[in-house]
Formats: C-alpha cells, sequence, structure tokens
C-alpha cells in the first residue's frame, strides 16, 4: 500500500519545507498541498474519483489570520468520513487541542516539535490510533478535568469563546437566544473560577 499525505497550510514554505523532509525520510509520498480550503477540497474531490485520496491530510487550523480549520476539519470529515487528519500548528492550547479532536482529527502536534514527532502521528493515525504529542497531554488532562463539571451546552459555548466568537455569533451557531448565551457565560464563570473571557482565552485558548 502507498502510504501518502497532503498538506495544506497558508505558508508555502512550510508546505515545500515539510513535504520535502517527509519523503525524504521516510516512504510516505505526497499527493498534494493547498493553500487553503476551497483548493484543497477542489484536489480532494478529483482525487476521490481516481480513487486516489491521500492516507492522512496534514493540517493548520490558521488560515490568513482566521481560526477557521476546526471548522473546516468538521467539514471534511463530513465529506470524506475515512480521511484521516492530523493537525500541524503553532496554537497548541488544550482548549484548541481538544476542539480539533472532537471535530474529527486524530492527531495533533506542535510545528515546535522534533521532526520525528509528525512522522510518528502519521504513522500512529495510519493505524488507526489517536496521537496526541506528549508536551500536550498533561494541559489536555487538566483541561478536561477542568471542563468537567460543565453541562454539554456549557461545554459548546466555551468551546466558540476559546475560539473568541461574539456572544451573537455563538448564539447564531448554536441556535438560541442570545441571553441564553450571556447567561452559559456566566455558569462557565461561576463553575471554573475565571473572571472573563480574556483570562479564560488566556488559560485554555492560546
Amino acid at each position: 500500500m502507498i502510504k501518502s499525505f497532503y498538506i495544506i497550510d497558508d505558508h508555502e514554505m512550510l508546505r515545500l519545507g515539510t513535504s520535502g523532509w517527509i519523503t525524504s525520510n521516510s516512504d510516505w509520498k505526497c499527493s498534494g498541498d493547498a493553500a487553503t480550503h476551497e483548493a484543497a477540497l477542489a484536489d480532494f474531490q478529483k482525487l476521490s474519483e481516481s480513487g486516489n485520496l491521500p492516507s492522512i491530510v496534514i493540517c493548520d487550523i490558521h488560515f490568513y489570520g482566521e481560526n477557521t480549520g476546526l471548522d473546516f476539519i468538521k467539514q471534511i470529515k463530513g465529506l470524506y468520513p475515512d480521511l484521516k487528519i492530523i493537525v500541524y500548528s503553532m496554537f497548541f492550547a488544550a482548549g484548541i487541542v481538544q476542539n480539533a479532536i472532537q471535530n474529527g482529527a486524530c492527531g495533533y502536534v506542535s510545528k515546535n516539535a522534533p521532526s520525528q514527532e509528525l512522522l510518528d502521528c502519521m504513522e500512529k493515525a495510519l493505524n488507526g490510533e489517536v496521537f496526541i504529542q506528549e508536551e500536550i497531554k498533561p494541559n489536555l488532562i487538566k483541561y478536561n478535568k477542568f471542563t468537567d463539571a460543565l453541562t454539554r451546552r456549557e461545554k459548546e459555548v466555551m468551546d466558540l469563546l476559546l475560539r473568541r466568537l461574539s456572544n451573537d455569533e455563538i448564539a447564531n451557531q448554536l441556535g438560541i437566544k442570545k441571553r441564553a448565551v450571556e447567561n452559559y457565560i456566566s455558569l462557565i464563570y461561576e463553575k471554573t473560577g475565571v473572571n472573563d473571557r480574556n483570562e479564560l482565552i488566556e488559560m485554555y485558548g492560546k
């Protein structure tokens, strides 16, 4: 079986450098790369039609100053459920990592990690395992304990808060009233002991 990967990142040199290092130091083959979500989806459609979807997609979550990669992961998984997605990003706060896994990613590696760790993640993902970089795990465990006291809806609101959505945007995305969002946020602050959204983002969203 040919092991193939596809890279989505808005920095061209990073795409080229990462792809070149992987192919030079392993038996993985690059099936393409893209700087935008639209270009990646167009490529996936062509690759799917020819039966050549990549084994792994390596994807950043921050594109052109916007934290849109989390929604894109969910979109990819909706279109191609069998695609395995690894997040490769400079952003590795626990709340963001948890969001990525919930949206369908099966691996998360910081761009600060040794290159071999990305290869290890690719191999684990190919075998159906979830791989989280070792340095990220302690904060992720703390975050999960931190959110245990929250209800399902409160966790949904908190996830969107960490993605820096406004109260109006959260209300629209969840299909609830703005006043309800404000009530949920108050409960989140009360249960977690933080004073405002800036403190929440500082702790778990950066």
